[in-house]
């Protein structure tokens, strides 16, 4: 199923607000100036309010990564990783509380991938 391309430029959030920014930083593919995220990048989640709202009886939110599922079967990037695309029906899963990854929907919308 086709999607848009994530790049650097997408907000992603956890379901409890906290920031997650992808790791390690862009390669060489670059869409608008900004670098593509793919299935090797691993987002860095920091400020999830999950522990608050549940009285520290839950972890945070840590990590999240985008699996082939969610990823181009078709374009890759030069060292042969799918390009992670914005998930229509998969949401991305943080780790360890497997609530879904937000992305805002206010990243690339010229560049979509199958």
């Amino acid at each position: 199923m086709p999607g848009f391309v994530v790049t650097m430029l997408h907000v992603a959030l956890c379901s409890h607000g906290g920031k997650a920014t992808p790791i390690p930083p862009a390669g060489r593919v670059l869409i608008m100036g900004a670098g593509v995220v793919h299935c090797g990048h691993v987002y860095a989640i920091v400020g999830c309010g999950y522990p608050a709202m549940t009285s520290g009886a839950q972890p945070p939110c840590l990590t999240a990564n985008f699996t082939p599922a969610q990823a181009s079967l078709r374009v890759k990037t030069t060292g042969g990783l799918p390009i992670a695309i914005v998930p229509p029906n998969a949401p991305v899963p943080c780790l360890p509380t497997g609530l879904p990854l937000i992305l805002v929907p206010a990243g690339q919308v010229r560049v979509r991938a199958m």
